[in-house]
């Protein structure tokens, strides 16, 4: 990968501007309960990256045999969510804003946010943390067909940013994030969290400590 190519840099939302990821095991863990099963962290690791609904929620009712209806835990995971979300700020990721900012302000960069969760959640999060005033194009879940590790949602964020797949680099958590990625033509850092690490993340094309660091390497 040449740097100088680097054109587009777009974002992934949970795991690398906010440490959201403990919210989104709990928002599980409490509906969960109501059917007797504990879900543990080591657990929930096998379900990061995945989106909600369609990913999430029916692996969760395979998983553990649960007779009801497709949808009913993530319903309740939703109603959580927003009222978690909407009372209180996030914690950042280390380097988030200065990340973001650095990107935002290097006029040779478009830049975009994209995001597997529904545009209401994304939007609550931006809200509330005041990164809203930082992304004019924004890739939600709504509407896509094939989420992560699909290409479409990817594609969908380069198609917005009107660049060519090999302009674009982007900065994912999780191994589903970094392979829609790749798969939509995209270049990929990997950033894993304390809930990716274990992760296959190697068809990123790094993998970095912090976002420090991918800063650094455009400054350098």
């Amino acid at each position: 990968m040449n740097k100088e190519d680097i054109k587009g840099i777009i974002f992934d939302l949970d795991g690398v501007l906010f440490d959201s990821e403990y919210y989104q095991w709990q928002a599980w863990v409490i509906p969960l309960k109501e059917y007797g099963i504990e879900l543990t962290k080591e657990m929930y690791l096998k379900y990061v990256g995945k989106r909600s609904l369609d990913q999430v929620d029916q692996e969760l009712i395979e998983d553990f045999n649960l007779n009801i209806p497709f949808g009913t835990l993530w319903e309740e995971k939703r109603k959580l969510i927003e009222k978690w979300f909407s009372e209180d700020a996030l914690p950042l990721i280390p380097y988030a804003k200065e990340a973001v900012e650095y990107f935002i302000n290097n006029h040779k960069f478009k830049v975009a946010l994209c995001s597997a969760g529904a545009l209401d959640e994304i939007m609550i999060k931006l809200e509330k943390n005041d990164f809203t005033k930082y992304f004019s194009i924004i890739v939600s879940g709504d509407g896509i067909l094939k989420s992560k590790p699909a290409p479409d949602i990817y594609l969908s964020a380069i198609n917005k940013l009107g660049l060519k797949p090999e302009e674009c680099l982007a900065f994912e958590d999780t191994q589903y994030g970094v392979e829609s990625a790749k798969s939509a033509g995209a270049y990929c850092f990997a950033i894993p969290t304390e809930y990716s690490e274990k992760q296959d993340l190697s068809k990123a094309d790094r993998i970095l400590s912090s976002l420090k660091e991918a800063v650094d390497f455009f400054e350098n």
